[in-house]
């Protein structure tokens, strides 16, 4: 198990607000007490009498130490840690149904190597009374996932080594790294290369880093900007599969600032197209806007004036694509285009409900939740739906986003039921997705539908 390069504190610094270390009898050696705070006016505070003395009944247990950011205790196993990582929070009746008598040197051995914030009990007597509940600390917490699966050691060393050096070897800024991974011993163990640019000691950030900068720099050679979530879902198997480590590791890769090199997407509620919102003497013109405009969904249809000259309503499932979709102008002359918000708000099914568009189009992911989006929305409109850009076909190709193993019962069950009753253009790809339960999302997609999604909405009839 490889281990962060950096030291860690015990809380982020928004955690420390309120915090105070107090002295109770009891504190365990290698350890140090703080405050519980309480929540006032909108901020956390130390928790006080009306006389402005402490008043302490809870504490929570930090490593007196700085820690590396992930180095166990000695004297747990792989199973105990795969047990500890697999949950943020633990109640302490978990806790001791799991250790049995070694639950308190348990928990204490991690609160000391910087693993878990222990709350305790304190009596009257200001003595500690006993746990109550354990939390990962933000250390732990963000690299949980990361830990879990070298854990559980799912890959073959050699195998993921051979499918890297296949992903940089056509790469040229990738020479330096290629020939370092390229030295590494058949049959060792999954660790970065000496001399590596990424400047961690953590093999999944090292090689999420060498996946994304593989996939990042033939766009970045021919000038073409790409956002943060398109290249997670093409490189990492997930739009939201960006942390902290990997950020940091792909900046060290290629020699640039996270955000300069990849676009971000702001969340909220967005329309381009042939839309004019009139409030008095102000306007919103949303097919002048670049690349959208923000409107609120439900003051639209309740105060001013709406002139919508667009020949249908084109919704988008993720806000990355909606902005790509925004680029077209051959789409947002004729469609106005709204990202959707994931499962649609009520206002904007009402606004929907108001502007009765002709035609009504949704692009969503390849998965039994995009599927039942569409169910969902075609329900409460009371009309057909059309889906555009959700074919087999581009199911079948993947590439499909990671999920945790207990995800997939849940999707195989809702597309099971979607193949049975849902949208009747979407029971082939809602059959196929039931036998594996694997998604699809829209970002790894872009190449393959966004050129040929003017002739899909063309092809989407008016609903008389």
């Amino acid at each position: 198990m490889s281990s962060g390069a950096a030291g860690s504190v015990a809380l982020l610094f928004g955690e420390a607000e309120g915090r105070i270390r107090v002295s109770v009898a009891g504190i365990p050696n290698g350890t140090h007490a703080l405050s519980v705070p309480v929540r006032r006016q909108g901020s956390n505070r130390a928790p006080r009498n009306r006389r402005g003395l402490l008043r302490i009944t809870e504490v929570d247990l930090i490593t007196a130490t700085t820690q590396p950011a992930y180095q166990p205790p000695k004297e747990l196993g792989s199973r105990d840690l795969i047990w500890v990582l697999s949950a943020k929070r633990r109640t302490w009746t978990t806790v001791t149904s799991r250790f049995g008598s070694g639950a308190w040197n348990a928990a204490l051995s991690l609160v000391r190597s910087g693993g878990v914030v222990l709350r305790c009990a304190v009596d009257e007597d200001l003595e500690i009374a006993g746990p109550l509940e354990w939390r990962l600390s933000h250390s732990w917490a963000l690299q949980a996932d990361e830990l879990l699966q070298e854990l559980r050691g799912w890959r073959d060393p050699d195998e993921v080594r051979k499918e890297l050096l296949a992903l940089v070897g056509s790469v040229a800024e990738l020479d330096q790294e290629r020939v370092l991974l390229d030295s590494c011993a058949a049959g060792s163990a999954l660790r970065v290369p000496e001399g590596s640019a990424v400047a961690t000691d953590a093999w999944t950030a090292y090689e999420a880093a060498l996946r994304a900068a593989a996939e990042w720099w033939p766009c970045h050679r021919e000038g073409q900007r790409m956002t943060a979530k398109e290249l997670a879902g093409l490189a990492l198997s997930g739009s939201k599969m960006w942390t902290p480590a990997r950020q940091a590791a792909f900046e060290n890769l290629i020699g640039m600032s996270f955000d300069v090199a990849l676009d971000e997407a702001d969340v909220d509620i967005r329309v381009r197209g042939a839309l004019r919102w009139r409030v008095g003497t102000v306007a919103a013109d949303a097919s002048a806007a670049n690349p959208w405009i923000a409107l609120p969904a439900g003051a639209l249809r309740l105060v001013g004036e709406v002139e919508c000259g667009a020949c249908g309503i084109f919704l988008v499932e993720n806000s990355d694509t909606f902005e790509r979709v925004c680029a077209i102008p051959e789409i947002t002359s004729q469609w106005l285009c709204i990202w959707g918000h994931g499962y649609v708000a009520n206002k904007l099914v009402a606004l929907l409900e108001w502007l009765r568009p002709e035609r009504l189009a949704i692009w969503g992911d390849l998965d039994a939740d995009g599927i039942a989006i569409v169910d969902d929305l075609s329900r409460r409109l009371g009309r057909k739906v059309h889906a555009v850009g959700m074919e087999p076909e581009l199911w079948r190709a993947g590439p499909y986003r990671y999920q945790k193993p207990e995800a997939f019962p849940k999707a195989r069950a809702l597309a099971a039921k979607m193949a049975a009753e849902g949208p009747v253009e979407l029971r082939a790809l809602a059959a196929e997705i039931a036998g594996t339960g694997e998604s699809c999302e829209q970002e790894p997609l872009h190449k393959k539908v966004l050129p040929r999604l003017v002739g899909l909405l063309s092809a989407v009839p008016a609903d008389g």
